[in-house]
Formats: C-alpha cells, structure tokens, sequence
C-alpha cells in the first residue's frame, strides 16, 4: 500500500503583526509564499499538495504551481479554520497529513524529508521537529486523527492534540538551523532579507 501523504501549506493568516500580508513580500527571486510552495514541491514525497489561502494577493501567486488551492472563508477565527479546510479538501485515503506554515523562510526539502521519512517508519506517531530544543513545524499526523483535528477551535492548530497525546508523540531534533524561523513582523522580515 503506498504511503498516502498530504501536504497543506497554511497560508491564510491576516499578518496583523506585519501590517500587510507578509506571504507576498519579496524573498529570493519570488514571494513568502511561493518559496514555501516551491520547497514542499521539491519534495516528491507527497501524494498532494494543498494551499489553503484567504488573501486573492496568496491566490495570484500560488495558481502558476500544480498545487490545489483552497480557499478558507473562515480564516479570522484562527488557524484551526486552515487545518480544518486542508483535511476537508484532501485525498479521502491520506493516511497522513503533514501541516507546513508558509511563513518559513529557511525551511528545506532535507528537513521535509526527513519528518516524513520518520513518520514513514512510526506510522501511529505524530510527528514534531524540534529546533536547538525548540517544537515548531511542520508537523505530521496520522489519518486517525483526522477527526480530533476536525474539531479544534480558535488558533491552536494541532498543539492541543500533541498536548494531549505525548505518548504518541515522536520529536525529531535538528540542530544549528534556521528552519523554525518563521516570519511574523517587519523587524523579522529585514532580519531575514539580510541572512538571504
């Protein structure tokens, strides 16, 4: 049986510490978003890929790649919305979905790769990285509970299950990289711009 993995990239955050839409500033030779699109594509590991987007800015950079876009017309009421519309959206027979932020600048196939092939040996795991020590994302979880994740609420995403659930949690640690960063106001965005 193949390993049906899917792969959502939330990407319908509002950017209020930003004050604009952080996913379509300029980073590389393209967006935010687009190079988290372009990383989780390099990986050929998925089964899908899915972009759960709020902004029509994210959709007109995201419909050039063979992605499937969803639209979350619920996104105010926090990232549970997004997790929630990607399981919705996704393969009927995933057997797991693996939730990226589109907001990381340094995330890389390798360490993509390696979660998923750590998951790929410890099916029943729910998979976090841990960076110098500190949980981040992306993380992967197992098709049964698709209907825990189904009824999370508010801005949590997955972190209440991982909670409740540290018995079937497997971290994988990596270290000296910057792959937890993500992007969150315009004094991270300069600091990131300068390291790139």
């Amino acid at each position: 049986m193949i390993d049906i993995i899917t792969g959502i990239i939330l990407a319908a955050g509002s950017s209020k510490r930003m004050g604009k839409q952080k996913l379509i500033l300029p980073l590389k030779n393209s967006t935010i978003v687009e190079n988290a699109v372009e990383t989780v594509k390099s990986c050929k590991a998925f089964w899908e890929i899915l972009v759960v987007y709020h902004s029509e800015e994210v959709m007109d950079r995201i419909k050039k790649y063979d992605v499937k876009a969803v639209y979350n017309a619920r996104a105010e009421f926090g990232q549970s919305t997004s997790v929630i519309e990607g399981i919705k959206n996704s393969d009927p027979d995933a057997k797991a979905y693996m939730f990226i932020a589109g907001d990381q600048p340094f995330m890389t196939k390798d360490i993509i790769e390696a979660l998923i092939n750590a998951w790929k040996k410890n099916q029943n795991s729910i998979i976090v990285p841990c960076y110098d020590g500190k949980k981040g994302m992306p993380t992967i979880f197992p098709v049964e509970f698709k209907q825990e994740l189904m009824n999370i609420t508010g801005d949590t995403g997955g972190r209440t299950i991982i909670q409740g659930n540290s018995d079937r949690v497997m971290f994988v640690d990596f270290y000296g990289t910057m792959a937890g960063f993500d992007i969150d106001t315009p004094e991270e965005y300069n600091e990131t711009l300068k390291i790139i």
